[in-house]
């Protein structure tokens, strides 16, 4: 199985941040997170921190927009102190936020912070962030987006020709065990339900699932891992947390607080399958690259459950 993370051992870890930080560092714990980056948690002084490592430094510096942007007291978001190079590495060191990566807690625990789980959600949907004139898709660390509406940013997340990791990605029929029928037919599909998505835009986490939240019972207390993040539609992130927590309910739960307010989510059921077949299918052709057959399988799964629901 393939990894797309930098080479990054403990003892190579606290090496760099010895010299990062100019003096010796201690408690440096590496974190899971995410599929391109190595983090470590570590001790300097009286203060906890995090490190992120990353072959590239342009999502380093996006995140550190969002920081400054939509940050405290707005939102959860952890201090961003430095970012650097070090090397052919780069990195970001940030604030380490009490509490708990909510996917590492019981059941019950879980349950306990769905309220404010729910809270924390409607503050980024809440967020100002702009005429919809400004673009739809990913944000550049200069905060612009680049396509004219949501449906126009899902269909360019499938060009054969975008720049970045997925660059010529329609090799994968012929190299790995990617269905070139399967997947074209839930393409198409995903696309009729994009029609379905706000003219509006909103702030789009993009990676929206526990292992990007701390929590301490009752009260979320961060939110993490901003690399992904994009103005379009919110549902996304709706979808993005169903799919991988779908014990939480919290499609259901999210209406319900929003009726409560007063507020109407037009064509609710429509932009959530929507998304959720838009991230499926990108889960798809990125375990197909990783060479992970396991997942690619439980992603199909998923997808055909789906669509025959």
């Amino acid at each position: 199985m393939k990894t797309f993370k930098p080479e990054m051992t403990l003892d190579l870890a606290i090496e760099h941040l010895n010299h990062i930080e100019g003096e010796t560092v201690r408690k440096v714990t590496p974190i899971e997170m995410g599929e391109l980056s190595k983090v470590f948690s570590y001790r300097k002084g009286d203060a906890d921190y995090v490190i992120h490592f990353k072959s590239n430094r342009e999502s380093l510096d996006k995140q550190l927009y969002i920081y400054n942007k939509y940050g405290a007291p707005s939102l959860p978001i952890p201090r961003i102190h430095k970012i650097g190079e070090f090397g052919d590495i780069h990195y970001s060191i940030s604030d380490k936020v009490s509490g708990t990566p909510i996917s590492a807690l019981e059941p019950e625990q879980i349950r306990n912070l769905i309220p404010s789980l729910v809270h924390h959600f409607i503050l980024i949907n809440q967020v100002s962030v702009g005429d919809s004139g400004e673009g739809f898709g990913w944000i550049t660390p200069e905060g612009k987006a680049s396509h004219r509406s949501w449906p126009d940013c899902l269909e360019s997340f499938f060009d054969q020709e975008q720049e970045g990791f997925h660059h010529g990605w329609k090799s994968l029929y012929e190299s790995s065990f990617l269905e070139q029928d399967f997947f074209e037919d839930v393409y198409e599909t995903m696309l009729g339900l994009a029609q379905y998505s706000p003219q509006e835009r909103y702030l789009v986490h993009g990676d929206f699932h526990l292992g990007n939240m701390l929590g301490e019972d009752p009260f979320v207390t961060g939110i993490v891992d901003w690399e992904m993040a994009m103005y379009g539609d919110f549902m996304l992130d709706v979808a993005v947390l169903h799919i991988w927590h779908p014990m939480l309910e919290f499609p259901q739960r999210l209406l319900q607080a929003m009726t409560e307010r007063g507020v109407e989510i037009p064509y609710f059921e429509e932009r959530l399958l929507c998304h959720q077949l838009f991230k499926t299918l990108d889960a798809l052709r990125f375990y197909a690259k990783k060479d992970d057959a396991n997942s690619y399988q439980f992603i199909k799964n998923r997808i055909m459950s789906l669509i025959d629901s």
